[in-house]
């Protein structure tokens, strides 16, 4: 009978594993993130991690920004780091080289395959988007590296973080630039572009009918349209999550105290989808998150250990 259970876990074990290869083949996306500072994809993290790992697709990042205004809560980075990185002219003179390192670190975690360092100015926190888009930043050298990054690449979609009202102001002017960009490019070769926030189970639900009078960043619906569940369990007695991945994930990002402190928190990452994608895209971005609801994990039976010696004499 042991040998009998033994044959049948292999076989489902090689079946799952079929199964799961085929899921991958099937759904191969390639993804670019749009954000204004290295972490920001944390927002995301499993969400990559599933596209890149387990459905066997391409994901890149676009980073605006260097994050060197995150200065302020280095201190703990300071003794790993050996460098006074909360004085501003200290920080702002290292982070840069730190912050990307660190996300590269972390973009091994999740998979990335590609990184633009569009090395714009991070001048300092504020909610209006429109420091970053008239003063901090070169528009018009984001736009132009965007239009080749999105041309060349041919990308199935675009992640943003979604641009609520109290969201960092630069966070809202990358989701701009990237909403804008797809303007740009042949009606019949535009990815589907998503907005994103990460939630606990136990929130309210949130509501998002756009930001401010920018029509682009309307949503379908108010209320999240797709949905990665972070606690999803697996494993031996479905004693692992994906939560695993997104503190690994942010552990990476050393430098930046905040981000720090977000670990463990955030039990799903909603996506809306803008209303300027039309309905055409709508059945490949539900194929994307049917596809992520996918557990390729095939559960394993494991004999309990032999005692050493026999009782019987």
């Amino acid at each position: 009978m042991k040998k009998l259970a033994v044959l049948l876990t292999v076989v489902f074990y090689l079946g799952g594993l079929k199964q799961a290869n085929a899921q991958a083949t099937a759904h191969s996306p390639r993804v670019l993130v749009v954000m204004a500072h290295p972490d920001d994809e944390s927002t995301f993290s499993v969400t990559l991690y599933k596209i890149a790992k387990e459905q066997h697709g391409i994901v890149d990042l676009f980073v605006i920004t260097n994050g060197e205004a995150g200065y302020k809560y280095a201190t703990l980075a300071e003794a790993y780091y050996g460098i006074e990185l909360t004085d501003e002219k200290t920080g702002r003179a290292n982070l840069p080289r730190i912050r990307k390192r660190e996300l590269v670190n972390a973009g091994h975690i999740l998979g990335i395959n590609e990184y633009y360092f569009i090395d714009q100015k991070d001048a300092h926190y504020t909610l209006n988007e429109k420091e970053p888009l008239d003063t901090s930043w070169n528009v018009n050298t984001v736009n132009t590296r965007l239009h080749q990054v999105l041309t060349n690449n041919h990308y199935d979609f675009i992640f943003t973080l979604l641009p609520e009202a109290g969201t960092h102001g630069a966070h809202k002017a990358a989701t701009l630039i990237a909403l804008n960009a797809i303007t740009t490019l042949p009606a019949d070769n535009r990815p589907v572009i998503l907005g994103a926030a990460t939630c606990n189970k136990a929130d309210t639900v949130t509501r998002f009918k756009g930001y401010s009078s920018y029509a682009q960043t309307v949503p379908l619906t108010d209320t999240a349209n797709f949905k990665v569940d972070r606690t999803a369990s697996f494993s031996y007695k479905n004693r692992v999550s994906y939560k695993v991945i997104a503190n690994w994930e942010i552990a990476e990002h050393k430098s930046q105290g905040v981000t720090q402190m977000t670990m463990n928190d955030g039990d799903m990452e909603d996506f809306w989808y803008f209303a300027v994608n039309g309905n055409a895209g709508l059945q490949k971005t539900k194929a994307l998150f049917r596809a992520l609801s996918y557990m390729p994990y095939v559960p394993k039976t494991y004999q309990d250990a032999k005692p050493l010696y026999s009782k019987s004499r």
